[in-house]
């Protein structure tokens, strides 16, 4: 196959058709993106967002004019009838069609025969493209690693993660590497008329994937079993038979652990490892925000910036954290965390490393290089402060809350005997440990003492600002026991506070 003039890609803003079009993009093809709202589409200018669906032939038809290929999926599996009319005016024009199909589709099966509805869909749509006379690539994911991030909502929250077969292993597959295959079918000669069964390279267990989450983000992830008939009947459809709520679930633990080579075949590099998965959907699996009590942080560094304005702050927290991407992560860090002050000019790095001899090490090595690189991306950044801590201890509420503000509020001591004794004393007036209910919108109290003794730093989880200031109106007056504590600890010197928003966290991949 020639390199095509123009590739139109269905579903071009979601999880694999993103990459899709990204992968063309690199290789100078012209992408035309379809996709339902084309100024919400956040593209790269040179891509041509268009309006349209699968689902909608007559409206699809203008923009296949001048394109070679198509890339092609259902967002849903109603209104298959439309897709075999889509299917047909893609063949009027194009050459070829990529299909993302489906991993649960049987060959020598017709598509009435097939198990469940997702197999039936799928089949349709395969069947009418082998009718059409279109040159074609099927690709057959089996279980996309994405799936899985409906587990952040209680991974952020604290809570237990329902699982469904916890003890079954199943490989999962990094959507990059669909995307991968796509583009080489798009772009190359050899493709026409295969049937890529595409899996991740190892069998992991649902228990084993919430222990590698937990690995690289430092949380202790508890879990709960859900049913599997209940998870299929969300899947197929409440109207599903037993017999094929039944089929699926042998489908799954007779087929969860196979392992393809395809992706390393048709791209010439390993299909992507689930930790690796992991290291790029951090934030949305557990927030922005790291694990305060990870066991292996043994030393945390708290720097601030600050700069001129909100849009330089924002630009210089995406910088730090983005010079990570290509910078070698440093032995001993372990996650790299960026909050914006309220005020709009000053940045918090929360950092958490194995030890001090790690940070410094890392100071001899490479700090001032990545400081230089920070430097050109966003000019004006003035380095505040820069001090170490140990966190000493913590106070949680039994049901935690997402944070979407946090508080630094720091004292100065004469030592550190002076912070632990302040901070002991204090946690015994700490809702956590009196029993009485904690203020709406509080989450956490996480105490530091500056290593060499002259701090106390308590980083305080709130919902927002308003439970903050609650707080603040409500405990924190003159003649409160709070400030009368505070007052009568001799050697301490509270410093006030800052109020911080969330950004985001890189981890170590070590």
């Amino acid at each position: 196959m020639n390199e095509p003039r123009t590739i139109l890609v269905s579903g071009a803003t979601g999880t694999v058709g993103r990459h899709v079009t990204a992968g063309l993009t690199s290789r100078g093809v012209r992408v035309r993106a379809l996709t339902r709202d084309p100024a919400a589409a956040d593209l790269p200018a040179r891509v041509e967002a268009v309006p349209g669906s699968p689902f909608d032939p007559a409206g699809l038809e203008p923009w296949l004019d001048g394109v070679s290929g198509v890339f092609l999926m259902l967002p849903r599996f109603a209104d298959i009838a439309a897709v075999r009319e889509t299917v047909r005016v893609i063949a009027r024009h194009a050459e070829h069609v990529v299909f993302l199909s489906s991993g649960a589709v049987r060959d020598g099966v017709p598509a009435t025969g097939q198990s469940g509805a997702i197999a039936r869909a799928h089949a349709e749509v395969e069947e009418a493209i082998r009718d059409s006379g279109i040159a074609w690539t099927f690709l057959r994911p089996y279980r996309f690693a994405a799936n899985i991030l409906r587990w952040g909502e209680a991974i952020r929250a604290g809570a237990p993660v329902p699982v469904v077969l916890p003890h079954v292993p199943v490989t999962l597959l990094d959507e990059r590497d669909i995307a991968a295959v796509a583009v080489h079918a798009l772009t190359e000669d050899g493709h026409a008329g295969a049937r890529y069964e595409l899996t991740g390279p190892e069998p992991l267990t649902p228990v084993r994937q919430l222990a590698i989450i937990g690995e690289v983000t430092g949380r202790r992830i508890a879990w709960t079993e859900r049913p599997a008939e209940d998870w299929i009947r969300t899947v197929l459809g409440r109207d599903a038979t037993d017999a094929e709520v039944a089929g699926m679930r042998a489908n799954i633990e007779d087929s969860a652990s196979s392992v393809t080579d395809t992706i390393t075949r048709v791209t010439g590099r390993p299909a992507r490892t689930f930790r690796e998965w992991v290291f790029e959907h951090t934030h949305e699996l557990t927030g922005p925000l790291p694990e305060l009590r990870r066991d292996d942080a043994g030393f945390v560094l708290a720097s601030t910036w600050r700069v001129a304005d909100p849009a330089r702050q924002r630009a210089a927290a995406a910088a730090a954290l983005d010079d990570w991407r290509d910078r070698p992560w440093p032995p001993g860090l372990l996650a790299h965390s960026v909050l914006l002050g309220t005020d709009g000019h000053t940045l918090l790095h929360y950092s958490q490393w194995t030890d001090s001899g790690a940070v410094e090490a890392f100071r001899r090595a490479g700090r001032t290089r990545r400081n230089d690189d920070i430097d050109a991306v966003v000019s004006g950044i003035e380095r505040l402060t820069a001090t170490g801590y140990r966190r000493y201890r913590s106070a949680v509420p039994d049901r935690p809350i997402e944070p979407g503000m946090v508080v630094l509020v720091s004292f100065a001591t004469e030592s550190a005997a002076v912070g632990a004794r302040f901070v002991d004393a204090l946690l015994t007036r700490h809702p956590v440990n009196t029993g009485e209910r904690p203020p709406d919108g509080m989450g956490g109290n996480h105490f530091h003492l500056a290593v060499d003794g002259s701090r106390v730093l308590n980083y305080a989880e709130f919902t927002d600002e308003a439970a903050h200031q609650r707080v603040v109106d409500t405990r924190l007056r003159a003649g409160d026991d709070v400030p009368g504590l505070i007052a009568g600890t001799p050697g301490l010197t509270p410093l006030g506070f800052e109020r911080f928003l969330p950004y985001g966290t890189r981890y170590g991949r070590g």
